[in-house]
């Protein structure tokens, strides 16, 4: 098992030892700064910024420019616990250039290319894993950003269009020579979406032949999931995405949190979201989490069904005050 790995001038250390290196995957949604800094806390080693469309940055949306708020840049570099990853995608290589160096100069670390994403919308855009029908394209977008920024770039992909026309080995090979440090793997092909069964063989296959780290993803759901995929593939760390929204703690290893520190984190949480995006929006997009976050817990839906109809800080904190007064309530299903 790999306990460090460079990516262009930054080493990531596993937490532990015999640990596996773990990084947080970038979430539409999801991986905002507090949901970083909180993923980073917990052992995270590279944190991934929400996707971020090219566009939107050069024409300055509001959204897009509040998620490239990234104040916790500074925590990460004057610790050191952690790196910020900003992923970018479009389907204009200028302008990624573009919006790739805006991302550099807000603070970005790591510049993460995204080829992975098959949700119709971004695919009709020829964004996103829509770049996997021309790899020559890919690979032009990977070398114009590469040669274009100071820092690191790295990509995330797929194993290929659908099952006829799998790519990510000859994908591999070219990113390295067109200038990315890192490859991070879903194993599914873009036909695939989030459905089926992630095919790590090719995770495996794909390490045999890149000359630089390869990140596992998918189908990663505990932490015992991660530490079976470096140990069948071979891969330098892995990428955790939905598994990490439902439990942060997941970085940390693998003993499963209480319900009182479940409730400590949602607290946590929830203070940093409302100081993110004031009361109203971060109380309402803390629904999400508070539903992920008591999952397993007896009784716990009763709970969960509170928590998502809440619409002040107050509420919130009057419910959780209710419930962890039993405080030896355990967790009986992760």
């Amino acid at each position: 098992m790999t306990h460090e790995i460079a990516i262009g001038p930054h080493r990531i250390k596993s937490l532990k030892p015999g640990m596996p290196i773990l990084t947080l995957a970038p979430m539409a949604g999801i991986s905002n700064w507090p949901f970083r800094l909180i993923c980073a806390k917990m052992g995270a080693q590279m944190v991934g910024v929400e996707f971020i469309n090219c566009n939107a940055i050069l024409h300055k949306n509001p959204k897009t420019l509040q998620m490239m708020n990234f104040c916790d840049a500074d925590i990460y570099r004057d610790t050191g616990m952690s790196l910020l990853a900003a992923q970018i995608y479009g389907n204009d290589i200028g302008r990624m250039v573009e919006g790739a160096l805006v991302l550099e100069e807000k603070g970005a670390q790591i510049m993460d290319i995204n080829f992975g994403c098959s949700v119709p919308k971004i695919l009709r855009s020829d964004s996103g894993a829509a770049f996997l029908k021309d790899i020559d394209r890919m690979m032009n977008a990977v070398r114009s950003v590469a040669e274009a920024v100071s820092i690191p770039v790295i990509i995330k992909t797929r194993l290929g269009w659908d099952h006829d026309n799998i790519s990510i080995l000859e994908v591999v090979k070219r990113a390295a020579d067109s200038g990315a440090h890192a490859v991070a793997v879903h194993a599914r092909t873009v036909a695939q979406k989030f459905n089926g069964t992630a095919d790590w063989s090719w995770i495996a296959r794909a390490v045999e032949v890149s000359p630089v780290p390869i990140f596992g993803n998918g189908d990663v759901f505990i932490y015992e999931d991660a530490v079976r995929m470096v140990e069948e593939t071979g891969c330098a760390g892995v990428m955790i995405a939905r598994a990490a929204r439902d439990n942060p703690y997941i970085f940390s290893g693998a003993r499963i949190p209480t319900f009182t520190e479940r409730v400590r984190l949602a607290r946590d949480h929830l203070g940093m979201m409302v100081e993110y995006k004031g009361e109203k929006v971060g109380v309402m997009e803390m629904r999400k989490f508070f539903a992920s976050y008591f999952k397993g817990f007896p009784n716990a839906s009763h709970l969960r069904t509170s928590l998502v109809q809440v619409d002040t800080v107050t509420q919130a904190h009057r419910i959780l005050d209710q419930w962890v007064t039993d405080s030896d309530r355990q967790p009986y299903d992760a």
